[in-house]
């Protein structure tokens, strides 16, 4: 597998709900997938096109709530 791709600064991504790190852009299996910069064991975005809507769905931290995370990956 090749080295994960660093996503623009410009591009507004959450970080990761777990650990705060910055997605970056893996490839699997010939498709494309948004995950964690830090563990690619925490949240990644189903395999297909560049979807960071779909990352930023997952990881949005509403101000004093502490979201429940049991349902993701951790590492």
């Amino acid at each position: 597998m090749s080295e994960p791709i660093k996503i623009q600064v410009s591009i507004f991504c959450e970080p990761c709900i777990i650990c705060g790190s910055r997605p970056v852009i893996a490839q699997a299996k010939g498709k494309f997938i948004v995950r964690c910069g830090a563990n690619a064991n925490h949240y990644q975005t189903p395999p297909g096109m560049v979807d960071i809507a779909n990352w930023n769905k997952h990881n949005r931290r509403e101000p004093g709530f502490t979201p429940n995370i049991g349902h993701l990956k951790q590492g």
